[in-house]
């Protein structure tokens, strides 16, 4: 793979170590990158499919996530918190002695459980997803396991180097191939029955985390050989049972949390198509309703996720390493950078999404009566975004269980208002989206509330939260004209749509220029 030497000697600056904000905007980038490809392979699919189609595979990626879960037993996670703390102190060859633990655990527990995954595949269709159209295409993301499970350990040692840059290349590399095998699987199938089609998307899965993988190997091949020749080798060395006790401890709470979440998604997966069929819906109507909820409107939502999910991999190490040095003042800049960064980016698109879904939906997946449930969702996304900053910084502080704990109090609150709203025929899929706000919010007060005991509640609300809403006032006036303007010269739904959302963005972005909640200091922090 020449061309990482390539990328490698034409940008040195993505393959050292990097600040919080540089690594935020390198994975920012690449999540940018993978998300318009994925939505790109997410609107042909949806046309290939159909609602009942993407209900099939959605159904099946909450179990294969939970496995996921199990299989890394949150080491990822560990490896970049410990990793970043024995680099503050140039400790690389500790370093590498906890990577080699991880590698051996996670490689076990891969083979073993993707095995396990593929032959239990009639059991989960026929008994937990209450579906055997879902058999072939648990069996196909079935080799995905191991690939992950490796690749996220990978990830997580060199996240703690503060390295964020082999994450982002070897996830394109990874989008990428997906994208061309599930497609030339799909073309191959398009005779066969929903189930083979739909099986398509999960092999193009499992080759996309193989040659993510085998990216990320030969990307640590040639780290390795450079930081090889700065060996500390005056540190103390832990034994090799100290340092597996150490991951331990701190990844089996991380591993339960996950689970938690993940069982979240499973539970939604089967209660809420369950209980709209308590409502009167049928089988299909049920899958289909499910379909646009998790296979279109989330997927709307997470959108933002790309800003969250790069803050959160760049704030966990640069938060231990900040707890490892004893420098509280510069743990609480970074804090207050990452939830700048989150409320930001966050807010202008919820305000999007709650102006314009039925639109928003339409252009993307030609299902404009998704729309209903986006605009419901939308007003609770904010609390989705500033929940992971909030986890991402209690787990760089040390404390994966409270993240557990809150999330679980999220989930029940959650489940019970999805159980008892949803089987009601004049709530239905509504009942759902008020649980899944409600969990969000919780989740996000106790995370907050949580973390100020820790390091206190002191944050500069001014440029927090007053300068972005007074910049984001400009949206409900800004998008409706400028699409009615567009909507007059040309009559194009999409034209008009597009652009009217990048003039108000532009005119956002302007206005948080000129207010100072964008500093040219803020810049400097993410160019130098």
């Amino acid at each position: 793979m020449n061309y990482i030497i390539y990328i490698r000697e034409a940008f040195p600056i993505f393959f050292k170590k990097q600040t919080l904000l540089q690594g935020a905007f390198v994975l920012m980038l690449a999540g940018l990158i993978n998300r318009i490809l994925g939505f790109g392979l997410r609107l042909v699919l949806v046309r290939i499919l159909g609602d009942q189609g993407i209900g099939l595979f959605q159904m099946v990626f909450p179990i294969f996530v939970t496995f996921a879960i199990v299989t890394t037993f949150g080491l990822p996670v560990a490896l970049s918190k410990f990793v970043s703390e024995r680099m503050a102190k140039d400790n690389f060859i500790e370093s590498l002695r906890l990577l080699k633990i991880s590698l051996g655990f996670t490689i076990f527990t891969g083979i073993f459980f993707s095995f396990l995954f593929y032959f239990s595949a009639p059991f989960l269709a026929n008994n937990m997803l209450q579906n055997s159209q879902t058999e072939l295409i648990l069996q196909a993301i079935a080799p995905a396991l191991f690939f992950v499970s490796v690749a996220s350990v990978f990830r997580g040692f060199f996240q703690g180097l503060r390295m964020m840059t082999p994450t982002a290349i070897s996830q394109i590399i990874e989008q990428i191939t997906r994208i061309i095998v599930t497609l030339i699987v799909i073309k191959k199938l398009l005779d066969y029955s929903l189930q083979y089609q739909a099986t398509g998307a999960a092999i193009g899965v499992s080759a996309g985390e193989a040659i993510g993988l085998i990216t990320l190997v030969t990307i640590f091949l040639k780290v390795k050989l450079d930081n090889q020749q700065n060996l500390n080798t005056n540190s103390r060395l832990k034994g090799k049972r100290e340092l597996c006790k150490e991951l331990i401890k701190f990844g089996f709470p991380i591993t339960i949390g996950k689970i938690v979440a993940s069982l979240m998604y499973s539970v939604e997966a089967i209660l809420i198509p369950t209980r709209l069929q308590a409502a009167g819906y049928s089988v299909t109507e049920a899958t289909s309703l499910y379909g646009q909820l998790s296979g279109m409107v989330q997927q709307i939502i997470y959108l933002p996720t790309i800003v969250t999910i790069a803050i959160t991999s760049s704030l966990i190490p640069a938060v231990s390493e900040s707890l490892s040095n004893a420098n509280y003042h510069e743990l609480r800049n970074r804090y207050q950078e990452a939830l700048r960064l989150t409320f930001y980016t966050g807010l202008p698109a919820i305000i999007i999404f709650y102006l314009l879904p039925t639109k928003i939906c339409d252009l993307l997946f030609g299902y404009p009566q998704a729309g209903n449930i986006l605009k419901l969702i939308s007003l609770g996304a904010i609390f989705l975004y500033l929940l992971q900053i909030l986890s991402g910084v209690l787990q760089g502080l040390g404390k994966p269980n409270l993240v557990v704990i809150n999330s679980i109090i999220g989930l029940v609150f959650e489940m019970i208002i999805i159980f008892n709203l949803v089987s009601r025929p004049n709530f239905g899929l509504k009942g759902a989206v008020i649980g899944i706000i409600v969990r969000f919010l919780i989740v996000t007060i106790l995370n907050f509330l949580a973390i100020g005991r820790e390091i206190g509640f002191r944050l500069d609300f001014k440029q927090l939260i007053l300068k972005p809403i007074i910049a984001a006032i400009s949206l409900p006036i800004i998008i409706p004209t400028t699409y009615q303007y567009f909507w007059n010269l040309w009559q194009s739904d999409s034209a008009s749509l597009i652009l009217s959302i990048l003039v108000g963005l532009l005119t956002y972005l302007l206005l948080l220029i000129i207010t100072k909640a964008i500093t040219a200091k803020d810049l400097n922090r993410i160019l130098n």
